[in-house]
């Protein structure tokens, strides 16, 4: 042999390790494997049953949200009624004018005359009346006639007895 030449390695053949798991090591990975599923759908549960809540008071918030925009829109309407305006602009001190006159913002033109008013045009408009009204005459009570077959003096009686 000569140095020069490459030696031929050394084979052998390796023999494999058993990799048999016990059954102990089977029954703990199974167990671990169900104790985890469980702790998860516990987790789970529990989320949902809190989200559930929370779902139950925004929903319960939104109706009491609903009403009270309900409420609002009611008494803005009131509010902003005409009778509503009219008597604001009132207690104001504002007067209707039965004259009015309106600017075209398109080219500029006034229809109608300005006409300024005194505050004593239409009295009816603003609750004040121009004279006091006559004082109400009492009336009378009427008289009924009496039903056939009784006399005055049987009303009478019957009436302060209380038939």
């Amino acid at each position: 042999m000569t140095a020069d030449a490459p030696t031929a390695p050394r084979l052998s053949v390796v023999r494999p390790q058993p990799t048999t798991v016990s059954v102990m090591g089977f029954v703990g990975i199974v167990a671990l494997l169900v104790a985890a599923g469980l702790a998860l759908v516990m987790i789970v549960t529990t989320q949902v049953g809190a989200q559930s809540k929370e779902l139950a008071s925004l929903r319960r918030e939104s109706t009491e949200l609903g009403y009270t925009a309900a409420a609002l829109t009611s008494q803005l309407q009131k509010v902003s009624s005409a009778n509503a305006l009219a008597l604001r602009a009132s207690q104001l001190g504002m007067v209707p004018n039965p004259y009015p006159a309106f600017i075209h913002l398109a080219d500029g033109t006034v229809t109608g005359v300005p006409t300024a008013v005194t505050g004593d045009e239409l009295p009816f408009l603003r609750g004040r009346r121009t004279e006091a009204p006559p004082p109400a005459a009492p009336v009378p009570p009427r008289a009924q006639p009496a039903p056939a077959g009784q006399s005055a003096d049987d009303l009478v009686a019957a009436g302060s007895t209380g038939d």
